[in-house]
């Protein structure tokens, strides 16, 4: 019943429009292994409180993470996410800080000036490099952290290295995985500073079934692609990600 309340409450015609971004968003995230929060939160505060968006999607990263473990567990590179991960979550209260230094928006434009430099490089280079050292994981990692807690932009430094070292299937597991974690994190955190309302997680709720039906075709077209694609639209994804960094700062 409080579904069907909160559905009349957005209009229809919005309601369906948070479905179908639902959908698109877990379709993006059930292939590439990320990008899930890229294509979302943008789109849903369009239609939601801005306040509640990223709560929302947190909760529903985690659905979105915790359907694809069964099928990607196997494949995850825990010598690097391990570190990576543990590095993220220690440093992010410091990329919050860092604010007081240099404003997000100088933050989104460095990192979205070094996506443009890395983006041609990967794809031109078609051949994986060797798995750095133990130092550079950490060092990813805190680069991650930095970026989740001045700009909520985890994903670039940790997309960047899956692409460059490993296979496909390693590759989007991996991202899956620690993803799924630092979402994790994100959402107790969430919980803790009393931004997770009872509103917010019904508008998860309500969003889940497109949610899962798009991750699960998601999925499904990962299987059937190539390696070879799997990298150039993932590529694609993450130039848009520096095309949406710089731009914002344009914007703002």
């Amino acid at each position: 019943m409080q579904g069907f309340q909160l559905l009349s409450e957005f209009g229809w015609a919005r309601a369906a429009f948070a479905l179908a971004v639902a959908a698109a968003a877990g379709l993006l995230r059930g292939f590439t292994g990320f990008g899930f929060a890229l294509l979302a939160v943008p789109a849903l505060t369009l239609v939601f409180q801005p306040a509640e968006v990223v709560p929302c999607v947190l909760l529903m990263q985690l659905v979105a993470g915790m359907q694809l473990v069964r099928s990607t567990r196997h494949h995850v590179d825990w010598h690097s996410v391990a570190p990576m991960l543990a590095a993220a979550v220690a440093v992010t209260p410091l990329g919050t800080g860092l604010l007081r230094i240099a404003s997000a928006d100088t933050m989104r434009a460095t990192i979205g000036l070094l996506l443009m430099v890395t983006v041609p490089a990967l794809w031109r280079r078609s051949e994986r490099l060797r798995r750095p050292g133990v130092g550079v994981r950490i060092a990813v990692g805190i680069a991650s952290g930095l970026l989740n807690g001045s700009t909520a932009m985890s994903g670039p430094p940790v997309i960047a290295y899956f692409l460059a070292t490993t296979e496909a299937r390693i590759a989007r597991a991996s991202m899956l995985t620690y993803f799924l974690l630092l979402s994790s994190a994100g959402v107790a955190s969430s919980t803790a500073s009393g931004l997770m309302s009872t509103h917010t997680v019904l508008q998860a709720v309500l969003l889940v079934p497109p949610l899962v039906a798009g991750t699960a075709l998601g999925h499904r077209w990962f299987e059937s692609a190539s390696e070879e694609t799997h990298r150039h639209i993932a590529l694609v994804v993450l130039a848009i990600v520096a095309i949406v960094a710089i731009a914002r700062v344009f914007l703002h």
